[in-house]
C-alpha cells in the first residue's frame, strides 16, 4: 500500500519575533511599561523566552512550575487581546508549553481550533505584502501539530499518526523551510517517513503548486544563515538547495553565496572551484558575471586582492561579450600603471581600447588608453597619431609635449623644440606648455643626455620670466638627484632666495666638494628660515661639511642637533667621526644600549655599534664591556656573520682577564 500525501499547505503565517532579550530582562520592561500595545508585545515575547528556558535550561522543580505558571499567565493574558502576530506567537508558546508537560491531545485540540484565526491573520499580512515564509509562529503552530502526532505513534507505534505527523513536518519543511522550524521540521519528517517505510509504506511527496515556494524557502535558509554571518553553518542548506534543484533561477545567487561562505572561512581554494562551476554551468546565464564580479569586489574590499582579481581574470576568461568587461580591463590596466609595471599596462589598455571600440566609444576612456599606449613607451609616431585621431582632447597639449621629449631623447633637437612652439601657440594656458621644458630637461636626464639637458635650461635662462620660480626649483631637484651639480646650481640661482632654492645650491656645492659654500649657504638658510621643516637635513649637512673641513668639535655640536637624541643613523655617523677613543666607546654604546632591537631600522646599527666598540674596549682595557657586548651580539643575532669576529674578542677579553 502506498501513501500519498498531497500536501495541502495551510496559509497560515505569523510573524516570529524572537526575543533577543532574555526572559529576566523582559520581565523587568513589562514593569516600567504602560503602554497598552507594548504590553501586548513584551508578554508574547516574554512567554517565548520563558519556553526557551525550559527547553535549554536545567531548572529546579521549584523554579519550573514558577516558571510554567509565569508563561501561562503571559499566553492568556496575550489571547485576551488583540488577534495579531504576538497572539499566534502566544498560541505557539502556550502549546509548547503544554507538549513539556506530555498533553499532546490538548495541543492538537486548541491548535486546531485556532487554525481559522491564524489563517485570517496570514491574510492580513498577505495583504500588507509582508514577507512572513521565514520569520511565521504558523511553521511552529504547524511543528507542534507534527509533534502531536509524533508522540502518538511512537507511544502507540501506528502508522496513521505517523502519516499525520509526516504531512505536517514537510508542510514546515516545504512552506517555511527558512523559518528556525524549517530544519528541525526537515529531520522530524525524516524519521516521520523512515518509521513508515520500515513498516511496509511507501511514501512519496507530492509537491504540487507548493513547488515553487519549497525551493524559494531552501534558499531563503542559507541566505539568512549567511546574512548572520554563519557561514559555516550555511554551506550545508545552500548546497543542499543547490542539490535539489541546480538549474533555477536561483541557482546563480546560491553558488556565489556558497562561495563568499568559503571565502569568508578562508577558504580560498574552495570558493575558487564554486566560481569556476559557477562559469562553467552558467556561462550563457546573465546573472552569472555580474554574481562573479560581485564576489570579487567583496574579496578585494576586504583586502584579499590577490583572490578577487584571479576572479575578475576568470570572468574576463569567462565572459568576452560582457558589459562590465572594459571597467575590469581598466582597473587591471592602471592598477599596473600606478605600480609602473609598464608592460603589463601597455597590455592591458590595449585589451580596454579593442573592447572600447568595438562598443563604439570615442571618449575620454578611449582616448586615455591609446595616450598611454603611446607614452609607455614613448613613440612620437604614436603620440602624432592620436593627437590625429583626437584633436580636441584633454590629452591634446600633454601628447604634444611628450611629443616633444621623444624627440628629444631621438636627439632631434630642433624637431623637439618646434614641437614645444606649437604647444606654446595651440595650449598656451595649459600647464603642461609652462612646464614643458622643465619636463625636457627630466626626459633628457631620464636618458642620460645631459648635454641637451644643458642646452634646454640655457634655452629656459635666456628668458628667466618666461619661467616662474616652481619651474626653476622643479628642474633644479631633477638635475641634483642626477648628481648634474653645475646644471642643477644655475637652475637654482634662477630662483629668488627661498628654502628650496637655498637648500638645493648647498646640496650642489656639497656634491662639487666646496664643503666652505655649502656651509655658508645653510648658514644663510637656517639665518633667514629658523623656522625651517629642512632643519635637521641642514644641519647633517653642516655637520658633513664641518668633518670634511676637520672641524670635529663643531662637527659633533651639528650631528647632535641633527639627531635630536633620537636618530641613532646620525649618532652613529657622528660616532665614527669622533677622535678620542673613550668618546667613541662612549657614543658606540649608547646606541648598542639604548636604539630598540625591535625596530628593524635600528638593528644593523646596533650590530656595527657592537662590533666598532670591541676593539676601543680592548684598546682602554675594559674587558668586561667587552664581554658583555659580546653576549649582547650573540643574543640578538645569533645568526650574524659577524659572529666569529665577536668569538676572537671574547677570547682576547677573557684571556685579559685570566692573567
Amino acid at each position: 500500500m502506498i501513501i500519498r500525501l498531497t500536501l495541502s499547505i495551510m496559509l497560515i503565517c505569523l510573524v516570529h519575533a524572537s526575543a533577543a532579550l532574555t526572559y529576566e530582562e523582559l520581565t523587568e520592561a513589562l514593569k516600567t511599561t504602560s503602554d497598552n500595545n507594548t504590553l501586548h508585545r513584551l508578554r508574547a515575547q516574554t512567554a517565548e523566552a520563558g519556553i526557551q528556558r525550559l527547553e535549554n535550561e536545567d531548572l529546579s522543580a521549584t523554579a519550573r512550575k514558577k516558571l510554567k505558571a509565569e508563561i501561562h499567565a503571559h499566553c492568556a493574558d496575550v489571547q485576551l487581546g488583540t488577534m495579531d502576530l504576538w497572539y499566534g506567537s502566544s498560541v505557539v508558546s502556550w502549546g509548547r508549553l503544554m507538549l513539556l508537560e506530555g498533553k499532546w491531545k490538548e495541543v492538537r485540540s486548541a491548535l486546531l481550533d485556532q487554525a481559522e484565526v491564524l489563517q485570517n491573520i496570514e491574510k492580513n499580512l498577505a495583504a500588507n505584502t509582508i514577507p512572513v515564509s521565514s520569520i511565521s509562529p504558523v511553521a511552529g503552530c504547524r511543528y507542534m501539530l507534527g509533534e502531536t502526532y509524533r508522540l502518538e505513534y511512537e507511544e502507540f507505534q501506528t502508522l496513521e499518526p505517523a502519516a499525520q505527523a509526516l504531512k505536517h513536518f514537510y508542510n514546515v519543511y516545504i512552506k517555511y523551510g527558512d523559518s528556525p522550524w524549517g530544519e528541525k521540521a526537515q529531520e522530524k519528517a525524516e524519521a516521520a517517513q523512515c518509521f513508515l517505510e520500515n513498516n511496509g509504506r511507501q511514501v512519496r511527496i507530492e509537491l504540487g503548486p507548493h513547488k515553487e515556494a519549497f525551493v524559494a524557502n531552501k534558499f531563503k535558509l542559507g541566505v539568512r544563515l549567511m546574512t548572520e554571518e554563519r557561514y559555516a553553518d550555511a554551506i550545508g542548506p545552500i548546497e543542499t538547495a543547490i542539490n535539489y534543484f541546480p538549474e533555477t533561477g536561483k541557482s546563480v545567487e546560491a553558488l556565489r553565496n556558497l562561495a563568499f561562505c568559503h571565502f569568508k572561512l578562508e577558504q580560498d581554494d574552495q570558493a575558487r572551484m564554486v566560481a569556476e562551476y559557477l562559469c562553467e554551468r552558467f556561462s550563457s546565464d546573465t546573472n552569472a558575471p555580474a554574481a562573479l564580479l560581485g564576489l570579487g569586489r567583496k574579496a578585494i574590499s576586504a583586502g584579499c586582492e590577490e583572490f578577487g582579481e584571479g576572479l575578475f581574470t576568470l570572468y574576463l576568461q569567462t565572459f568576452p561579450e560582457h558589459e562590465n568587461r572594459s571597467g575590469i580591463l581598466s582597473y587591471f590596466a592602471w592598477k599596473a600603471y600606478k605600480a609602473e609595471d609598464w608592460e603589463r599596462a601597455a597590455l592591458f589598455f590595449q585589451s580596454l581600447e579593442i573592447v572600447l571600440r568595438s562598443n563604439g566609444a570615442t571618449g575620454p576612456e578611449l582616448q586615455k588608453a591609446v595616450f598611454i599606449q603611446a607614452t609607455h613607451p614613448l613613440s612620437a609616431e604614436k603620440l602624432e597619431a592620436f593627437m590625429l585621431e583626437f584633436p580636441e582632447s584633454e590629452w591634446a597639449a600633454p601628447a604634444l609635449n611628450k611629443k616633444a621629449q621623444a624627440l628629444l631623447v631621438k636627439g632631434d633637437f630642433d624637431g623637439a623644440f618646434q614641437t614645444l612652439e606649437k604647444l606654446k601657440r595651440n595650449y598656451p594656458d595649459t600647464s603642461v606648455s609652462k612646464n614643458a621644458l622643465a619636463g625636457l630637461i627630466v626626459a633628457a636626464v631620464d636618458a642620460a643626455r645631459f648635454d641637451i639637458a644643458e642646452q634646454v635650461l640655457e634655452h629656459m635662462l635666456e628668458d628667466e620670466e618666461s619661467y616662474g620660480p616652481d619651474i626653476y626649483l622643479t628642474t633644479g631637484e631633477g638635475l641634483l638627484s642626477a648628481k648634474q651639480f653645475i646644471l642643477a646650481e644655475k637652475a637654482f640661482l634662477a630662483v629668488p632666495q627661498n628654502e628650496r632654492a637655498l637648500f638645493g645650491t648647498a646640496s650642489c656645492r656639497f656634491g662639487l666638494n666646496d664643503f666652505e659654500s655649502s656651509f655658508q649657504t645653510l648658514e644663510k638658510l637656517l639665518n633667514q628660515f629658523p623656522g625651517i621643516g629642512k632643519f635637521y637635513d641642514a644641519r647633517l649637512m653642516q655637520a658633513r661639511c664641518l668633518v670634511q673641513l676637520n672641524r670635529i668639535d663643531e662637527a659633533c655640536t651639528a650631528y647632535a642637533e641633527a639627531s635630536n637624541g633620537q636618530d641613532y643613523a646620525v649618532n652613529f655617523e657622528m660616532a665614527n667621526v669622533l677622535i678620542e677613543p673613550e668618546a667613541r666607546l662612549a657614543a658606540y654604546q649608547r646606541i648598542a644600549l639604548l636604539a630598540d632591537p625591535d625596530i628593524s631600522a635600528n638593528r644593523p646599527l646596533i650590530a656595527e655599534s657592537i662590533v666598532a666598540s670591541l676593539p676601543l674596549g680592548i684598546e682602554l682595557k675594559k674587558y668586561d664591556l667587552v664581554l658583555a657586548g659580546c653576549d649582547q651580539f650573540e643574543a640578538l643575532f645569533p645568526q650574524h656573520g659577524q659572529l666569529p669576529t665577536i668569538g676572537t674578542f671574547r677570547k682576547e677579553a677573557e684571556r685579559a682577564l685570566a692573567q
